[in-house]
Order: C-alpha cells, then structure tokens, then sequence
C-alpha cells in the first residue's frame, strides 16, 4: 500500500519536493513520530514539523489511530492521511485553525494540496 502511495506521489510532486519513506519526525517533548511516507522539501534524514507537507501513516501502525493526526496538527503539520488496506481508504486530514480535520475518505482521492495529486488504491499495479 505504501508502495503504490510512494509512487503517486513521486511521479505527480513538484521538482522542488522529495517524497521520503520511513523518515523520523522529531516533534517537541521528545516525541518522534516515523510514518510510512513524508513529502518535505529538501531530503535529510530526519525532519521537524515545519519541514513536513503531508504525513502518510499505513495502518497497522504502532500510533495510536485518534492522537497521531492531533499530534502532527497540535505542530503545524498541514496535511495527514490515514491509509486502512482493508477495505481500501485514504483519510485526509486539513488542518483547520490548528487542529486537523478530516475532510475526505476514499479509495480514490483527488487533492489540490500540498499539490494536485491524484490516488487510487484500488488501481492495478504498474509493472
């Protein structure tokens, strides 16, 4: 699932953007978040909130489901998805006035930020 996301996302992001995998985000307090995909400006190895344009976290995941979208929006993180294999679904979260919302849930999104992108889940895979 990851996998097929990574490749959206790298064939349709800005020449400017790196889609990263796996990569630590380093918040405040001492709390680390490391979700299955990031898209930041330059690539590092780790990051900051500031640095992160969309966090991908794919179910299974050991966060908890509820407080990882509060912990990257409570930090500026402008947008998160939530990515459940079965049945297929992208939750999009917006943060909205400094807590994120969920504005989306498909297995088909179509999102204007942090650039036009588009992802199906249920698309076959490209060999």
């Amino acid at each position: 699932m990851a996998a097929l996301i990574a490749g959206a996302l790298e064939a349709q992001a800005p020449a400017d953007l790196a889609v990263v995998r796996r990569a630590p985000v380093h918040f405040p307090g001492g709390v680390v978040r490391t979700p299955a995909l990031l898209v930041v400006g330059p690539a590092r190895r780790s990051y900051g909130p500031a640095d992160v344009l969309l966090a991908v976290e794919v179910e299974p995941t050991d966060d908890d489901r509820t407080s990882s979208p509060a912990v990257y929006g409570e930090h500026g993180v402008p947008h998160v998805w939530r990515v459940t294999p079965e049945p297929p679904t992208i939750r999009v979260f917006a943060l909205r006035e400094g807590v994120h919302q969920q504005v989306a849930a498909s297995a088909h999104v179509l999102a204007h930020a942090p650039f036009r992108l588009r992802v199906d889940l249920t698309a076959p895979p490209v060999r």
